[in-house]
């Protein structure tokens, strides 16, 4: 972050008293499509320094009303006493992961947009959404995913990950970044030191990546090195226990370790960009620690940004109980003050870098953002992307094409989260002739017996798993339907490709890397029209593996 002017960073935080530079590291979640009295209030009496946007709690509706509500909060900043402006992030990673949908370009999945083989679309993705993000007044991106995503059996980064290969990872996540950057958006590479090999979601509980230093060197950093040679002006830490570079910290996840922010992310790999915390709600820091004592912790290691995230079964005090806490921390020393001075400074001096120090400058939403999302254009890009993802394993003929009329029997049985199930249902509305039976997101002895009754009126079957790892009448769904001889049964592993190593042999074996919209489209035309199947998994599948 170096060659650029810290001139009004630096007496801004000069004239701040320490709770307005402990508001300025803070950055939290808060309930619905408005300015709320509780975040107004957090904005004015707390001089909180940031707010990150959600679905859940009802933050987004449709683009307007976010220009709207992030105008309106820049406003409520700008009436302070600094007038300094916020930082509003949101998590928009491409699907699954993407919290602005509606009227929004939703573009397949990082591993999807791998597939590819084409880090020129990577780029003119994540420069989409950056332009998109900005239309709206959102300035953050937690986005791109660098985890190299190792593990097959990873239960909250999988299809997030451009993959598993460290060259093509770092490739793409460089490429991405330079997308961000290519509009002026803040994006933040995730989750260092590399959440790719690990076991459990950090959103319940603490997972553990065991790889010695050669392999965090050769597998885990590649991504992040690329990222911050491509400028990467901030970095999202994982809540991971990484006994490699902790040694003997007692077991302490990145977030809150020293060692690893101070000593690994700045010293060794010369990151001087700010470091958020991944949020201090979830379940691997707030059951451990509670977010009081990790917000103080992270601080204290070298963290700049605290997040507190919507997360579930978390109350809205913790926000307040934090920033209380750091302040106490402060006051008795337990955090020096040059510590705090240290993330205030790079937080103002990102503000700065990206014209975000003048709030009344953000203060007023777009007249016209809803023609400047979801464009045209953009659309044709993510079509394109999706298109060119899809994967074959194996040959695709003589089944394919299938016939386009009620003879193709389309079964899907559903993720699990409404807003992923309503999408893909409607998308598969959309193609012509077959017909479509949904099934529950873990299908019974009865749902199976039903849906094989129906395959027996079909000449094809397509069976888009979901799930599957996780889902064991999924598998026992596969099974049925393969066991049928008279019948040609489509696989399509519609989330992850790790599914297809658990389900059996089948005519013909495709991958969409998630179900976005236009790969859903594309998987439709792939199917019912001759079509020349180019992606390449840019993961390493098991040749076989045991049901879990």
């Amino acid at each position: 972050m170096a060659g650029w002017s810290a001139s009004r960073a630096a007496s801004l935080l000069a004239a701040m008293s320490v709770e307005e530079k402990v508001g300025q590291i803070f950055m939290v979640w808060f309930q619905g499509p408005t300015v709320s009295p509780d975040i107004a209030g957090l904005i004015r009496e707390r001089h909180l320094g940031g707010v990150i946007l959600y679905s859940a709690p009802g933050n987004i509706e449709t683009p307007d009303q976010v220009a709207a509500l992030t105008a309106g909060l820049q406003a409520q900043a700008a009436a302070t006493g600094q007038g300094v402006g916020l930082l509003v992030g949101v998590d928009q990673e491409g699907a699954p992961v993407a919290r602005l949908r509606q009227g929004f370009t939703l573009f397949p999945s990082q591993m999807a947009q791998a597939a590819t083989g084409r880090a020129d679309l990577v780029r003119q993705a994540a420069a989409a959404t950056g332009r998109e993000l900005r239309a709206v007044g959102i300035n953050v991106d937690f986005a791109p995913v660098a985890d190299v995503n190792i593990n097959p059996a990873n239960p909250v980064i999988g299809i997030r990950s451009f993959g598993s290969a460290p060259a093509d990872v770092a490739r793409n996540t460089a490429a991405a970044t330079a997308g961000y950057a290519s509009v002026g958006m803040i994006c933040t590479p995730k989750h260092f030191p590399g959440h790719g090999d690990t076991a459990v979601d950090s959103h319940v509980g603490l997972p553990r990546v065991d790889h010695d230093a050669t392999t965090l060197g050769r597998v885990d950093f590649p991504p992040f090195r690329a990222a911050f040679a491509a400028d990467a002006p901030a970095v999202m830490t994982a809540h991971v226990v990484a006994p490699a570079l902790t040694g003997d910290d007692n077991g302490l996840p990145a977030t809150l370790s020293r060692r690893v922010l101070e000593g690994v992310l700045r010293g060794r790999m010369g990151f001087d960009g700010v470091i958020f915390t991944d949020s201090l709600g979830m379940g691997a820091v707030a059951d451990t620690y509670g977010t009081s004592e990790a917000a103080v912790m992270a601080l204290g290691a070298g963290a700049d940004v605290l997040l507190i995230g919507a997360d579930a079964g978390r109350p809205a005090k913790d926000r307040l109980d934090a920033m209380d806490a750091v302040v106490a921390a402060v006051a008795s020393g337990r955090v020096p003050a040059t510590r705090l001075n240290a993330a205030a400074l790079r937080v103002l001096r990102l503000k700065e870098r990206y014209g975000l120090l003048h709030a009344k400058d953000q203060a007023t939403p777009s007249p016209d953002a809803a023609s400047r999302v979801g464009r045209a254009e953009d659309t044709a890009l993510a079509r394109r992307i999706a298109a060119r993802s899809l994967t074959a394993f194996g040959p695709t003929t003589p089944t394919l094409p299938l016939a386009a009329n009620d003879t193709t029997l389309v079964i899907r049985p559903r993720f699990g989260r409404d807003v992923i199930d309503a999408e893909a249902e409607a998308a598969l509305a959309q193609w012509q002739g077959p017909k479509h039976l949904f099934l529950p997101v873990d299908p019974d002895a009865q749902a199976i017996a039903g849906a094989v009754a129906e395959a027996e009126q079909a000449r094809t079957v397509v069976l888009l798993v979901t799930n599957a790892r996780q889902r064991d009448g999924q598998r026992r769904l596969a099974q049925a339907l393969a066991e049928r001889k008279a019948t040609a049964l489509v696989l399509v592993a519609a989330q992850s490709p790790y599914d297809l190593p658990l389900l059996p042999q089948a005519a013909v074996r495709l991958a969409t890397y998630g179900e976005a919209p236009a790969s859903l489209e594309a998987l439709g035309q792939s199917l019912l029209a001759p079509f020349r199947f180019t992606g390449r998994v840019p993961a390493v599948l098991p040749a076989k593996e045991a049901h879990p």
